[in-house]
This record gives structure tokens, sequence and C-alpha cells, in this order.
């Protein structure tokens, strides 16, 4: 079986729903062989649930981490 039977052979395989993905993913490849500036397309599949303060806690790992505890006030 060739790589492009094979390719047929996967899309043929994929749920309807998910077809648009494979497609979009194939026209970007398509574009950048054609020598073309893909376009892009940016979603949001899921909602980040965190702390609000997430940035200056992951400092504060680090901070830890590194054994850095003069600058934690910082």
């Amino acid at each position: 079986m060739s790589v492009r039977e094979e390719a047929h052979r996967l899309l043929d395989a994929l749920p309807e729903d998910r077809l648009p993905e494979a497609v979009e993913l194939l026209r970007q490849w398509a574009a950048v062989e054609r020598g073309e500036r893909p376009r892009r397309q940016f979603r949001t599949t899921a909602v980040f649930d965190g702390e609000p303060d997430l940035g200056e806690h992951a400092k504060e790992i680090m901070r830890e981490a590194w054994g850095d505890e003069d600058r934690r006030s910082a």
C-alpha cells in the first residue's frame, strides 16, 4: 500500500466531525509546499481552571527550587 493510499484510508476512517480538522491541516501543508504562507486559526478547546495568581505562584516555586529565598518579595 502506498503512502497516498494509506492517507486516503485514514481519512475514510475518521469520524465526520473530525474531518474538517484533518482537511485544514492538509491545506496548510499544501500551502507551504506551494510556497504560500499558511493561514492560521487559533481555537480554544478547553478552559483553564487554575489559581488566579498562577504566574506569581510559579515564580515562588522556582525560587524555592533554586534556593533564592532572598528575592521572594520581588
